[in-house]
């Protein structure tokens, strides 16, 4: 009975050893090149891809920034930085590059923080990824993107305009007025109304060149989603009523495909192989208990 107690248990551990190795293949990696080194990139986790849109979860639930994939990455960014919002994962980029492993299923926000190179300032802009992305209709859990950048002298002064466009067909439910907060490094410095009678529209001018600006809408109201398109010095905010459902694309960065990494299907497989441990158990336990029979 001893020697059924000890194989019992030393096919219990080969099991459980491999349990943990199988239930840890749906994960990626994701490596974004970048030209400046010691630059902090955070990934933010905003949620999954469902009916050909992005299903926000987490701290991006009430967000009510657009679902489409192609247009959600500046109002994303912006919303984050605001409400100072935890990143998934955070890396400082090195030799050119930054990775990121163990990353989960899900849509993810890209953010980094501003560099320097000598007088020059570097900005990256935000981007979102899929984990898994798909390349020619085939799953793969690594993806490399280039990441897209601004790259310009510090000016001692800068000037930055907002304009409000409505993609509502002219609804009744269309507010009179909005409020746009100027953040200045994420931070709220001045709040403006739009309305009719400055036709959606306000410009900040002698602004320090410095410091980073941005500005948001500081309430959504709830028939409408937001996206913001930054254009030089002018950022366009959108908000858009009864929209279409999506295509899906993926963000305006450059995916490479790793064929080596792609797992075959997107199931959990670890649960076959511990059932299939457990049915070998049951059958040395049973040929163990007849051969005590006999």
């Amino acid at each position: 009975m001893k020697k059924c107690i000890k194989i019992m248990t030393a096919i219990l551990i080969v099991i459980f050893s491999i349990v943990p190795v199988m239930a840890d293949e749906n994960v990626g990696e994701v490596v974004i090149k970048y030209p400046l080194n010691n630059v902090a990139f955070k990934l933010f986790y905003v949620g999954e891809w469902k009916n050909r849109k992005i299903d926000y979860q987490g701290e991006f639930a009430n967000s009510h920034v657009t679902d489409d994939l192609t247009q959600a990455a500046e109002a994303l960014a912006v919303y984050a930085n605001k409400n100072q919002l935890t990143p998934t994962k955070v890396e400082k980029t090195n030799n050119g590059e930054v990775m990121f492993t163990n990353v989960k299923k899900g849509i993810y926000l890209v953010l980094a923080d501003d560099g320097m190179n000598g007088k020059e300032r570097y900005h990256a802009m935000p981007t979102l990824l899929s984990m898994p992305n798909y390349v020619d209709s085939t799953e793969s859990w690594f993806t490399e993107i280039n990441a897209k950048y601004n790259q310009d002298e510090v000016p001692d002064e800068t000037e930055l305009e907002v304009i409000k466009v409505w993609d509502d067909n002219n609804s009744k439910n269309r507010p009179n007025s909005i409020e746009v907060e100027l953040l200045r490094n994420n931070e709220v410095y001045d709040t403006k109304t739009l309305s009719k009678s400055n036709n959606w529209k306000y410009k900040w001018t002698n602004l320090d060149g410095s410091y980073e600006w941005s500005v948001y809408e500081k309430s959504v109201f709830n028939d409408y989603t937001v996206a913001i398109e930054q254009e030089n010095n002018q950022t366009i905010i959108t908000n858009k009523s009864n929209y279409k459902t999506p295509n899906y694309k993926s963000s305006s960065s450059t995916f490479r495909s790793r064929t080596s990494r792609i797992p075959q299907t997107g199931q959990l497989w670890w649960p076959v192989v511990a059932l299939g441990g457990f049915g070998v158990l049951f059958i040395v336990i049973g040929i163990i208990r007849g051969k005590y029979s006999q």
